[in-house]
């Protein structure tokens, strides 16, 4: 293996830095820590056409909180032998393949990453043209490349089988993220910053929950609000915090925060928050609350584990693998059950706490890398 190609197309026209961006940027560094050297390169790539061009590093988004950097001017390429493509980006959105097929014919091998496979079981919940969109990318992918990533194990089964249903045999192995997203303590100055624009910290006697997530309908941020409505109607006084931007078919959710009567005072919405304020929320909170309907992951529920923040998360099979014992799970969709986690949170017993770092899965990716060599 020559070098190692992390596609990051996708990652840098968007400029987002949410969930699929941040598990690029996290592992591309970890990679280049755990096994970067001067026989192997590991280097961010994009493509245009038939061409790719390489960067010597990306530039960090301003979210990550390390100032504002230009992106520098990467360089023409040519991936061949000895070179590995890795397509974890959102790459569904361009047409890869006409670069993937030119680097393939000099002889580069193809790893891609399934992080879900909602746009195909649940078209309901994404944009229109979507589901066709993310179902030629799958099928592309699925016959070029030597093997497929998926982050849970409740993924690679849905999609094994969606496989065979196209005689597509391929080696899908899990590769699961890791939580640990920011490095930087946040400054005195900082924290003096996110006290003066963000709710004040959790205490016993005035609870903040918080909920991670870009506003969009399989997240559930309504079933959250109904239960925080139904608390706050009993005369109870938890805070509730959202952090995420707005997505897409919100627009009811939208009116309900705009002209909710406890807007900033028990009720907050914050957008745009860079990494070291989020990793100060998180600290802060009283717990994480994580209901979606379905997920790839769920990795705010390990960034908020490995930081020893509590759990509320609902009982589906990838956010059991994400989080494993430590949240508190209740039943998908479940009014009741939510309002009663959020009532009685207090006494919820402690579970251990675990750890996976991107320097975790990096290893984990050589070593699948390498088996595939010794495979070849």
């Amino acid at each position: 293996m020559n070098r190692l190609l992390f596609d990051a197309t996708r990652l840098l026209e968007s400029g987002l830095h949410t969930g699929i961006q941040r598990v690029v940027r996290c592992l591309l560094s970890a990679a280049q820590r755990q096994f970067g050297q001067p026989g192997c390169q590991i280097l961010p790539v994009t493509f245009d056409g038939d061409q790719w061009q390489a960067f010597d590093c990306l530039a960090p988004h301003a979210c990550q909180g390390l100032g504002i950097h230009a992106q520098t001017p990467g360089q023409l390429i040519q991936p061949g032998d000895g070179d590995i493509l890795l397509l974890f980006d959102a790459s569904w959105y361009a047409n890869p393949w006409p670069a993937v097929d030119a680097a393939l014919a000099r002889g580069a091998r193809l790893v891609g990453m399934v992080h879900d496979l909602l746009p195909l079981e649940h078209p309901e919940w994404f944009r229109e043209g979507l589901e066709q969109r993310f179902s030629e990318h799958l099928h592309a992918l699925a016959k070029r490349a030597e093997q497929l990533f998926v982050p849970t194990q409740a993924v690679r089964s849905r999609l094994v089988e969606r496989l065979a249903r196209h005689d597509l045999q391929r080696t899908v192995n899990v590769l699961a993220h890791g939580g640990d997203f920011c490095t930087l303590m946040p400054s005195a100055e900082q924290i003096h910053s996110y006290t003066d624009s963000l709710p004040a910290p959790a205490t016993a006697d005035d609870p903040l929950y918080l909920v991670i997530g870009t506003l969009e309908p399989r997240k559930n941020h309504a079933l959250v609000l109904d239960a925080f409505d139904a608390l706050w109607a009993q005369g109870k006084q938890p805070r509730l915090l959202f952090v995420g931007n707005v997505g897409w078919q919100v627009d009811r959710l939208l009116e309900r925060l705009q002209t909710h009567a406890l807007l900033n005072e028990r009720l907050f919405h914050a957008a745009n928050l860079s990494d070291p304020a989020l990793l100060w929320l998180i600290r802060n909170s009283t717990a994480l609350i994580y209901v979606p309907r379905d997920e790839g992951f769920g990795l705010p529920v390990l960034e908020a584990a490995m930081q020893g923040c509590p759990v509320i998360a609902a009982d589906i099979p990838v956010l059991r693998e994400a989080g494993r014992q430590w949240p508190c799970y209740i039943k998908p969709d479940s009014l009741p059950e939510l309002i009663q986690a959020i009532d009685t949170f207090a006494q919820r017993e402690t579970a251990q706490p675990f750890s996976r770092t991107w320097d975790d899965v990096a290893l984990q990716l050589g070593t699948f890398l390498n088996m595939a060599s010794r495979a070849q």
